[in-house]
C-alpha cells in the first residue's frame, strides 16, 4: 500500500525561514521539531505528502526536505474541501477554508487535523454516485491540486461526457448549456459548480479561485 505523511509548517513570513515543523503518519507516529534534518528523516520514503494549503504554501518552503530522486505526490485538502463538503457549514474541522485548531502555531496539531479531514474527504468521495465520481475525476485529474488525491484512491479518468453530466444533473442545469465548451475551457470551475448544484443549498458557496 502506498505510504502517506501529513505535514504542516510554521514559516517566518518576513524571511521564509522555517520556524517549526509537524508531521504525522496513519500509524499515529508523530514528529514535532524545528529541525529540517530530522523532518527529512521522518518523511523519507513516503509516496504521498498531504496537508491543508500545502501546494501554495508549505511546499514553497519545505519541498527540498523531501526525497529529490523520488519526491512524494502532493495532496491538498484545501481544494478538496469545497468540492466534497459544499453544503454549509462545510466540515467541522474547517472555518473559512482554514483548519479549526485548538492551539495556535502548532504544526503537529494541524497535521493531525489535516489527516482526519483527508480521510473524511475520501469517505465523502466514495459516498458519491458512480457518475459523479467519474465526472469529478475526469474533470480534475490533470490539475496539480487534485491529481494526487485521485492517484491515492486509485481513480483513473475516462473522457468526461456531456451526456453523463446532463443525465446526472437532469432538471438542475439548462439543457441548452454548451457543456462541451465548459468542459474544455473551465473543468475545475465546472466541477465546483456541479458540487454546489448537487448540494442543493443556496447558502453554500466556495471562495477558492484558480
Amino acid at each position: 500500500m502506498d505510504s502517506i505523511v501529513f505535514v504542516d509548517s510554521e514559516i517566518n513570513p518576513e524571511n521564509g525561514k522555517i520556524m517549526d515543523l509537524g508531521a504525522v503518519k496513519p500509524d499515529h507516529s508523530e514528529f514535532h521539531s524545528a529541525s529540517p534534518q530530522e523532518f527529512a528523516s521522518f518523511v523519507s520514503g513516503c509516496d504521498f505528502v498531504c496537508g491543508h494549503n500545502i501546494i501554495a504554501h508549505d511546499l514553497t518552503y519545505i519541498k527540498g526536505l523531501f526525497d529529490k530522486a523520488n519526491p512524494p505526490v502532493p495532496i491538498d485538502t484545501l481544494y478538496l474541501s469545497p468540492l466534497l463538503f459544499p453544503r454549509k457549514p462545510y466540515h467541522a474541522l474547517l472555518m473559512d477554508d482554514k483548519l479549526q485548531t485548538d492551539e495556535l502555531n502548532n504544526p503537529l496539531n494541524d497535521s493531525i487535523k489535516a489527516m482526519h479531514l483527508f480521510y473524511d474527504e475520501i469517505n465523502a468521495f466514495q459516498a458519491l454516485s458512480s457518475n459523479l465520481k467519474s465526472i469529478y475525476c475526469s474533470l480534475l485529474y490533470q490539475t496539480d491540486e487534485f491529481q494526487g488525491f485521485f492517484k491515492f484512491i486509485g481513480c483513473r479518468p475516462d473522457p468526461v461526457s456531456e451526456t453523463v453530466i446532463k443525465s446526472e444533473f437532469a432538471g438542475k442545469i439548462c439543457t441548452n448549456t454548451d457543456i462541451a465548451v465548459i468542459i474544455k475551457n473551465y473543468p475545475v470551475e465546472l466541477a465546483y459548480v456541479l458540487a454546489l448544484i448537487a448540494a442543493d443549498d443556496h447558502h453554500s458557496i466556495t471562495s477558492l479561485g484558480f
